[in-house]
């Protein structure tokens, strides 16, 4: 039992090792940047442009700085910047870290996951639109619940901070102290993922979604492959996809359905899990991201027959 258990974390952490390598060659050059326009003084006019769509979220205009990367790059980049920007930010409360931690999740690695939903079949520039629409208008209704029911409202608890530093050296030291927090916490990601698989937590997802994706139009066949990407990531989901899509097993419907499902909600444990650890609270960034997905699978279920010229990329049936 125990030199399996130690195969295991030796396993993950291999995996985690080759996961933030790739991330911090693109997490450095980011980090040392947004120092230079610290330093410069440029953050707030970079920031500027993004000051009225960000206080209509009721977000201070530099976290879009944080949110940029996400969408380019990865959640980890954006954290990892976000935490860079903490010390110039006013306090945030927890109602503010969860109307932009379910953004981030929502529109998060566009880059890589909607040339995904092109392999799939879907419109790359229509997925793209989807996700950016839906990033923004889900944070603003959960800004006006939160803000309007007085909720959340505390200081936010940020596992991952940063204090202001007196000089150069201490910066240094700071963020090679966030850099290995976020090392140790893509592994430990690597281990939760290995846990839910033993301990069956994705086949319990399943069991409830199940019915409710049935309810809004999914064909049987599609309901596995989204269950698989809701609970281990779009990456797998999208694979069962593509293959199901070469064999003429899904009609164009089920594909779009499906990969658009995915890009709402995706990886929804571990990704949750991450926005934790900057102050979101867990209900609104999984319970309201679940309603809000299944709501507009819904309503682009009822939308098909009008939008299936602009949503699939060839194929429409």
């Amino acid at each position: 039992m125990a030199p399996r258990l130690l195969a295991v974390l030796f396993e993950c952490v291999k995996s985690g090792h080759h996961v933030a390598i790739g991330i911090f060659r693109f997490l450095i050059p980011i980090v040392l940047g947004v120092k230079l326009l610290e330093v410069s003084g440029l953050i707030p006019w970079l920031a500027m442009p993004m000051r009225p769509l960000m206080d209509l979220l009721g977000l201070p205009a530099e976290m879009s700085l944080a949110w940029l990367p996400c969408m380019l790059v990865s959640i980890f980049s954006g954290l990892m910047v976000l935490v860079s920007l903490m010390p110039q930010l006013p306090e945030l409360t927890t109602a503010q870290m969860t109307v932009f931690g379910l953004m981030v999740l929502i529109a998060h690695s566009l880059v890589l996951e909607v040339r995904i939903a092109g392999q799939c079949g879907a419109s790359m520039p229509f997925q793209c639109c989807l996700r950016l629409a839906s990033a923004i208008l889900a944070a603003f209704l959960l800004h006006l619940i939160l803000d309007g029911a007085g909720l959340l409202q505390g200081k936010a608890l940020v596992l991952l901070d940063a204090a202001p530093t007196s000089s150069l050296g201490e910066w240094g030291l700071q963020q090679a102290c966030n850099l290995a927090q976020m090392y140790v916490i893509i592994c430990l990601v690597m281990l939760l993922q290995k846990a839910l698989d033993a301990f069956r937590i994705s086949q319990f997802a399943a069991w409830l979604l199940s019915p409710v994706l049935r309810l809004l139009g999914i064909s049987p066949k599609a309901v596995s492959i989204v269950i698989i990407g809701f609970t281990m990531g779009i990456l797998y989901g999208s694979g069962v996809l593509i293959k199901s899509t070469q064999e003429g097993h899904l009609s164009g419907r089920d594909v779009f359905s499906s990969i658009s499902l995915l890009g709402l909600s995706h990886s929804l444990i571990e990704d949750t899990l991450m926005l934790t650890l900057i102050g979101g609270s867990l209900w609104g960034l999984l319970g309201f991201r679940i309603v809000f997905t299944l709501a507009s699978g819904a309503l682009l279920n009822a939308s098909w027959p009008f939008i299936r010229r602009y949503a699939m990329a060839g194929q429409e049936e």
